[in-house]
């Protein structure tokens, strides 16, 4: 069964559960996305944004016992149609702290992908001896978070992004060209 969701056996045949939207405090979030993101990338207002999260596999083995671990992380994605510049600010699922901004363009990337089955975007970067890659999850609506397995509300922040998705799509189509 696919761990990303949080379907038992009759429901894979029904489709994923429906979950209210609390619309204030999703625009909420929203709002906070883009006064964080005005404050710490440059001519921030030029961007659009999306919520996007990745998730850290980790794993180690030891003589007779295997762990994996999962860290998500979570991210104000900001892309800007002029120039196809695509902005990924590291953010708390709560929205209070911030990290490093990171800027990539279409030529100072390496590889770009998109795996539907998952919902999974793929970049690479780096120089030929030390590739770096980066994969993330822009969820469209706040079901794609919240009937995830592992859902809690300080890993994630809390945003629906339907009226944005598309437009997300659209900008990863020529981004990869």
């Amino acid at each position: 069964m696919n761990r990303r969701s949080k379907m038992g056996l009759f429901d894979m045949f029904l489709g994923k559960k429906e979950v209210p939207l609390d619309q204030a405090r999703s625009d909420g979030n929203k709002a906070k996305m883009r006064e964080i993101f005005d404050k710490n990338v440059e001519s921030g207002a030029d961007y659009k944004l999306v919520y996007a999260y990745s998730e850290d596999v980790r794993g180690a083995n030891f003589a007779v016992l295997r762990t994996v671990s999962y860290k998500y992380r979570s991210f104000i994605v900001g892309y800007r149609e002029s120039d196809l510049s695509l902005a990924f600010l590291e953010v708390s699922p709560d929205l209070n702290q911030s990290g490093e901004v990171h800027i990539y363009r279409p030529n100072e990337v390496k590889k770009t992908n998109f795996i539907k089955m998952v919902g999974s975007y793929y970049l690479q970067y780096g120089s030929a001896i030390k590739k770096e890659f980066f994969n993330f999850f822009v969820p469209e609506t706040i079901g794609d978070i919240v009937n995830l397995d592992w859902y809690d509300e300080e890993t994630f922040t809390y945003v629906d992004q339907r009226n944005e998705h598309s437009g997300w799509v659209a900008f990863w189509g020529r981004f990869c060209r």
